[in-house]
């Protein structure tokens, strides 16, 4: 719950625009929670929740984003649009929705996954039998395969079938036999992933600040393997829902790429204002109220936070 949670909150920041509706989580009989517009119109109806009180630190608060996670006893997790059109079920990795990553998120339909975006629109169709979350321009999917509960149910291992990978539009990418770039990825078949990305000047401007950078990030990383480097990666551009532009960090360690995790990890998502010339580095706080407490995101400038950190 404490996954759920945080991604609900999280999606309320860094949200810079306006709906002709203000919306808002509302109890009913203490039990049952739904959405209504600021004019009191019921947009979801109110209904029996997993756990209301995961919600209770939110719920004099705007929801501002453009999806509404809503996870139903007896009927599982859904997701809406602002006007209460049922868009998808997300799929639930671990026992929780699974998060955002790279700007898209997975969804379940008729028991195969696909990806949809912020604002609920299906990118990639429902069409494979498992997807890994977007990591560094692409995901890993497989056809056929299943997840084998025979010897530990809890954490059951994904056997069989014929696996690929997908671009973040759909497109299937065909690994090829040789390094064509510096940062194309090495499969554990020892054939390349293409580089995905794609820049213009000004995000090449963008990633030329981080580059300058680099060492003192990475001495406040303490990356420790074989072979270090850190990439800084846009992988998401400034939008109304949010207008930052989103650089993500890839600790590289041998054939290894770690992606910073989008909803955890501290100091290692970057969110650059649209005009390119204020850079902040994000982490999460916890603060404490009568009633409850909450995760909330934070920013401060990069430089700031490099400063402060190399002199601990």
């Amino acid at each position: 719950m404490k996954k759920i949670f945080l991604l609900l909150l999280i999606l309320n920041q860094f949200s810079g625009f306006s709906q002709t509706a203000k919306l808002y989580y509302f109890i009913e009989k203490d039990s049952l929670l739904g959405v209504k517009n600021q004019n009191g119109k019921i947009i979801i109806p109110a209904a029996y929740t997993m756990s209301p009180s995961i919600y209770d630190g939110i719920l004099k608060e705007e929801i501002k984003e453009n999806i509404i996670f809503f996870w139903v006893s007896k009927e599982g997790q859904k997701v809406y649009d602002r006007k209460g059109n049922f868009l998808f079920e997300p799929y639930l990795f671990d026992a929780c929705v699974d998060d955002f990553s790279e700007g898209l998120m997975r969804f379940s339909e008729n028991k195969k996954l696909g990806f949809a975006d912020r604002n609920g629109n299906k990118i990639i169709p429902a069409k494979y039998d498992w997807v890994s979350s977007m990591n560094f321009g692409f995901s890993q999917y497989c056809q056929g395969c299943y997840f084998d509960r025979s010897k530990d149910d809890e954490h059951p291992t994904l056997v069989g079938g014929t696996w690929g990978y997908v671009d973040k539009k759909g497109n299937e990418i065909i690994p090829t036999n040789k390094r064509n770039h510096q940062k194309d990825f090495e499969t554990e078949n020892h054939q390349f992933i293409p580089y995905q990305f794609q820049y213009n000047d000004k995000e090449k401007q963008i990633l030329d600040y981080f580059e300058k950078r680099k060492e003192s990030i990475i001495k406040i990383y303490k990356i420790d393997c074989t072979v270090k480097d850190l990439y800084f990666e846009i992988v998401q551009q400034p939008s109304k829902l949010e207008p930052f532009y989103t650089v993500k960090t890839f600790e590289v360690c041998d054939q290894y790429f770690h992606g910073a995790n989008e909803t955890y990890d501290d100091y290692k998502i970057f969110k650059v204002s649209a005009d390119g010339k204020e850079f902040y580095a994000l982490y999460i706080d916890l603060v404490a109220h009568k009633k409850y407490s909450e995760y909330v995101k934070r920013k401060i400038p990069v430089d700031k936070w490099i400063k402060k950190s190399l002199k601990k």
